[in-house]
C-alpha cells in the first residue's frame, strides 16, 4: 500500500522526471562531445597528411618515363626518417588510372580503381577517405593530384587512423559508464530536492486541514516569497473568506427563517388552543380561525417568497430578455400606484425623457419599480411627495433612475443591511416593523442580474434617494414630461 502511494506520489513523479531529464540530457551530452572528439582527431590527423603531402611535393620527383625518384640526403637522419615516414603508405598512378608505384601497407587497402582516380583527377580539392586493411586497422587516406611539368600524377598518401579511433572509443566507454552513476546520484538529490521543494506544499497542507465549518475564521500564513504558492495561498484565502461569508450567511438566514416562521406559528397554534378551550358559539370559533387563516397566509407568503429569492439568486430563474423602454413602463408603474398614494395623500410623479430603453426582464423590471415607488409610499407622510426621474447618460453610457421622496428617512445604522433577507426597518411611530423584509433583496438581485447598480441615501426626517443605473442600450432625449397624479388605476406589487 505504502509502495502505491508513494509511485503516485507528485515527490517521486518529480524526482522521475528530473531523473529523465537529466538522462537525456546527459545521454544528448555524450554524443554531442563524442561528435566533438571525432571531429578533433580527424581535423589532427588531416592536418599530419596536410604537413606529409607538403613534404612529399618536396621529396618526390617523377620523370616524364614515369620514373619515380625520392630526392634526399641519406646522411641527413631528419630527411631520411621523414621520406621513410612517407614511403610508409602510399600509391602513385599516372593520369591513366595505372599504378607507378605504393606501399606494402597500401596495398593491403587495395588499389583504387581507375575510375575513382579519374574522379580525383578531375576535381581541384583533395578528398580523404577511410579505408580498413586486412587486419581491421582503419587509415584515413589523402587523395590528390601532383604536378610534374606538364603531367599530372594521382598520389595517395595515408595514416593509421586507429589508434585516434581508441581515444573516441575509450572516451565514450568511460563517458557512459560513467552516466548510470551520475545518473542514480541525480535520481538521489532530485528525490532530496523534491522533498524539499514540496514541503512548504505539505505546510500549506496541514493548515488547510485545521479548517472545518466551524472555524472557517482560520487562514494559511503566506510564506512572503511572492510565487506560485504564496499566489495559491492568497487565492484560497480568498475563497474561504467567501465561504466564511456564505455560511454565516446561511446561519443567518436559518436563525431568521427560524424566527420569522416560529411566530405565525406560535401565534396559529396559541389562537387555535383558547379558541378549542373557550369557545363557546360558532362565531367565536369562526373568529378564532379567520384569524389563525391570515396568519397562515402570512407564512405562505413568506415560504413563497424565500423560495423565488432563493431560486432567482441560485441562478433557477430565467431571464426573459427584451428590449424595454422604461419611460413606458415607469408611467406605467406610477399610474397603477396613484390610487394608493391618494389614499395616503401623497403626490407622485415622475420626470421622464421621450425615450430610454435598455435590455431586460420587463416582469423583473417592473417588480424593481413597484417595490421601490410602494416603500416610497407606504414611509411618506401626508402631504408629502414620491418622485421618479430618468437621466439619460449618453457619455458613461448608462440610464439613471431615481426614487425620492421626503418621508421618515432610514437612520445610518441600518442602511448598510437594507437589501438583507428578512432586514426591516423598525417603524419610529409604533415600534414595528413593516413587510416581510425580502421586497429590498429582490430589488438588490434584479438590478445586479441586469449589470446595473443601486445605491441609497438617506437622512432622518428629510427622505430617502435610491439610485439604480443600468447600461444603456438605446436612447434619445428629446423632451422632459411631468406625470400628473390624477390617474385612477390598481397597484400590482406590493413591498413583499
Amino acid at each position: 500500500m505504502w509502495r502505491k502511494r508513494i509511485f503516485k506520489g507528485l515527490r517521486f513523479r518529480l524526482a522521475l522526471s528530473y531523473v529523465i531529464f537529466f538522462a537525456l540530457l546527459l545521454t544528448a551530452f555524450g554524443f554531442v562531445l563524442r561528435g566533438m572528439l571525432r571531429n578533433v582527431v580527424e581535423g589532427t590527423v588531416q592536418g599530419l597528411l596536410e604537413e606529409e603531402w607538403a613534404a612529399c611535393k618536396g621529396f618526390l620527383h617523377i620523370t616524364p618515363a614515369g620514373k619515380i625518384a625520392w630526392k634526399y640526403d641519406p646522411n641527413d637522419k631528419e630527411e631520411a626518417a621523414i621520406v621513410e615516414r612517407l614511403r610508409l603508405v602510399y600509391m602513385i598512378a599516372n593520369d591513366k588510372g595505372e599504378v607507378l608505384e605504393s606501399s606494402e601497407l597500401y596495398r593491403e587497402l587495395g588499389f583504387d580503381s581507375p575510375a575513382i582516380i579519374t574522379q580525383v583527377m578531375s576535381d581541384t580539392k583533395p578528398s580523404y577517405t577511410f579505408q580498413p586493411n586486412l587486419r581491421g586497422q582503419i587509415f584515413m587516406v589523402r587523395q590528390g593530384i601532383l604536378r610534374e611539368k606538364d603531367a599530372r600524377y594521382f598520389v595517395a598518401l595515408g595514416r593509421n587512423f586507429t589508434p585516434s579511433l581508441h581515444v573516441v572509443n575509450e572516451f565514450s566507454l568511460d563517458y557512459f559508464s560513467a552516466v548510470p552513476i551520475i545518473i542514480l546520484t541525480a535520481a538521489g538529490l532530485g528525490w532530496l530536492l523534491a522533498g524539499r521543494a514540496l514541503q512548504p506544499v505539505a505546510d500549506v497542507a496541514a493548515e488547510v486541514e485545521k479548517l472545518s465549518g466551524s472555524n472557517l475564521n482560520l487562514r494559511v500564513s503566506p510564506r512572503g516569497a511572492g510565487d506560485e504558492l504564496d499566489h495559491m495561498i492568497e487565492t484560497f484565502n480568498g475563497m474561504v473568506s467567501r465561504l466564511e461569508k456564505s455560511f454565516q450567511e446561511i446561519r443567518q438566514f436559518s436563525t431568521d427563517v427560524s424566527h420569522e416562521l416560529r411566530t405565525p406559528i406560535t401565534v396559529v397554534r396559541g389562537q387555535l388552543e383558547v379558541a378549542l378551550m373557550t369557545a363557546k358559539t360558532d362565531e367565536e370559533l369562526r373568529c378564532a380561525i379567520e384569524s389563525a387563516l391570515l396568519d397562515i397566509e402570512r407564512l405562505s407568503q413568506i415560504i413563497r417568497a424565500l423560495l423565488q429569492l432563493a431560486k432567482a439568486e441560485g441562478g433557477q430563474t430565467a431571464l426573459q430578455m427584451m428590449d424595454v423602454d422604461l419611460v413606458s413602463l415607469v408611467s406605467e408603474v406610477v399610474s397603477d400606484l396613484q390610487i394608493p398614494a391618494l389614499d395616503r395623500q401623497v403626490k407622485l410623479r415622475a420626470l421622464l425623457p421621450r425615450q430610454a430603453i435598455i435590455s431586460g426582464d420587463r416582469i423583473q423590471i417592473e417588480r424593481l419599480l413597484y417595490n421601490l415607488i410602494d416603500n416610497g409610499i407606504k414611509y411618506t407622510r401626508e402631504g408629502g411627495f414620491v418622485e421618479v426621474e430618468i437621466e439619460v447618460l449618453e457619455s458613461t453610457g448608462k440610464i439613471l433612475i431615481e426614487i425620492r421622496d421626503n418621508g421618515r428617512g432610514i437612520a445610518p445604522e441600518h442602511l448598510p443591511h437594507l437589501f438583507d433577507r428578512l432586514y426591516r426597518v423598525p417603524s419610529r411611530e409604533s415600534g414595528t416593523e413593516k413587510g416581510l423584509g425580502l421586497g429590498l433583496s429582490f430589488v438588490s438581485w434584479i438590478v445586479k442580474a441586469h449589470n446595473g447598480e443601486i445605491q441609497v441615501r438617506s437622512e432622518l426626517d428629510k427622505g430617502t434617494v435610491f439610485t439604480v443605473t443600468f447600461p444603456i442600450k438605446a436612447a434619445e432625449v428629446k423632451s422632459v414630461a411631468e406625470y400628473g397624479n390624477q390617474r385612477e388605476t390598481a397597484g400590482r406589487y406590493s413591498n413583499s
